[in-house]
């Protein structure tokens, strides 16, 4: 909850050094694992006067269970898990990380024992808190949550447990605090919504490997810019909205286009509706359909005795069904435009304006990268056709 760093952010009021409070209008529940702890966190709260946005809540002090499951229940929801876990598995891999240390940290570590070391290091530790993030109740309540990992191959472990467990939404990002310390952070989420590359993908670039982590371990880009140097915009425009109007017509997706702003938001229920694969299957699914009604036309036998309780029983199914299902896909759709010149000394002609139409897709929600992938390059055909 502290810092002791005099610049930790622009504009950070030292007189109250809670990291988060004074950055953004967050609310807190924080927990400690031993009573030593938990007693510096309550005055702490109470010498900055933020009973009002900080909340200490009971924890498991044996850390068998990380996640204190029980008293979240009276909380909705919970934006953010954010953890700091104890980096090393024993003083010994602590003195030994120190030792092997090129040069001297420019501060000394204050850490307690119980703040430092955890049975099997960062990784045992963060790989239970993926798995306990994932239970039911866990996983409705908590948006993202997230880990600061002190070692770089603690990242690509963190990842593959992740991918084992199936999660589909993770990023990740590197903190560089002066000129030796460097701290990674993994972040997941069980729900579609997609942050921005920015933020998944944190000072890698679309490349990847920068800061040291390997591609492999990136998540999937959630942007795709397209430019079409040599097309009309308004011709782009038209295009774009013929053809997604076409699949709206079909009832495959819902879009809506603002034009003034150069800006449309897409969202398909059941997924890929625009490849050939999907259009066939739909011509498929629509015969049968038609093929179903005739067949009532003809039938006219009245039901069979029972009929209509095995009816009742299907409205009784229907009422208990789960919450509705997150869009296979919602993306966001900007059109752009960006102008250049160009003259030819040769024939002394005059300045010619060249303007370049682009398209900035991102993807907003959904769980499958494959299918945005999909949808992007549908796009781009689309628009690029003569």
């Amino acid at each position: 909850m502290y810092t002791t760093a005099p610049n930790f952010h622009q504009g950070f009021d030292p007189d109250r050094q809670v990291i988060g409070l004074d950055m953004s209008k967050w609310l807190f529940l924080c927990t400690e694992i031993d009573d030593k702890n938990q007693k510096f966190a309550r005055k702490n709260i109470a010498a900055n006067k933020l009973q009002s946005r900080i909340r200490q809540i009971d924890t498991d002090k044996t850390g068998r269970k990380l996640i204190p499951t029980d008293e979240l229940e009276r909380f909705d929801r919970i934006d953010i898990l954010m953890t700091n876990p104890p980096f090393y598995e024993s003083e010994g891999s602590m003195v030994e990380s120190s030792r092997l240390k090129s040069r001297p940290a420019n501060s000394s570590c204050t850490g307690s024992p119980v703040e430092m070391i955890t049975p099997g290091g960062e990784v045992a530790f963060v790989t239970k808190l993926i798995d306990e993030s994932g239970d039911p109740k866990s996983r409705s309540r908590i948006q993202w949550s997230s880990a600061m990992l002190g070692k770089l191959s603690s990242v690509g472990s963190v990842v593959d447990h992740l991918r084992s467990r199936s999660c589909t939404n993770h990023a990740v990002a590197e903190f560089v605090q002066g000129q030796k310390t460097r701290r990674w952070c993994v972040a997941w989420s069980w729900s579609g919504l997609r942050p921005s590359n920015s933020v998944a993908r944190g000072g890698f670039g679309s490349g990847g490997g920068v800061g040291g982590v390997e591609k492999k371990y990136l998540p999937p880009p959630t942007e795709v810019q397209v430019d079409l140097p040599s097309h009309d915009p308004v011709d782009v425009e038209t295009r774009m909205n013929t053809e997604i109007s076409r699949l709206r017509q079909d009832g495959g997706v819902m879009w809506k286009y603002n034009p003034a702003r150069k800006v449309g938001m897409l969202m398909s229920k059941e997924g890929d509706v625009w490849s050939r694969k999907a259009r066939r299957k739909r011509l498929h699914d629509r015969m049968d359909e038609n093929q179903d009604q005739e067949m009532k036309d003809v039938c006219t036998t009245t039901p069979a005795d029972g009929a209509s309780d095995v009816e009742d029983d299907s409205n009784d199914d229907d009422e208990d069904e789960d919450e509705t299902p997150e869009p296979a896909l919602v993306v966001r759709i900007c059109l752009s435009t960006t102008s250049s010149s160009s003259s030819s000394p040769e024939h002394h002609s005059p300045t010619k304006k060249i303007t370049s139409t682009n398209l900035h897709i991102r993807h907003l929600q959904g769980s499958d990268s494959v299918l945005f992938e999909s949808f992007c390059g549908w796009v781009k055909r689309k628009v690029q056709a003569s």
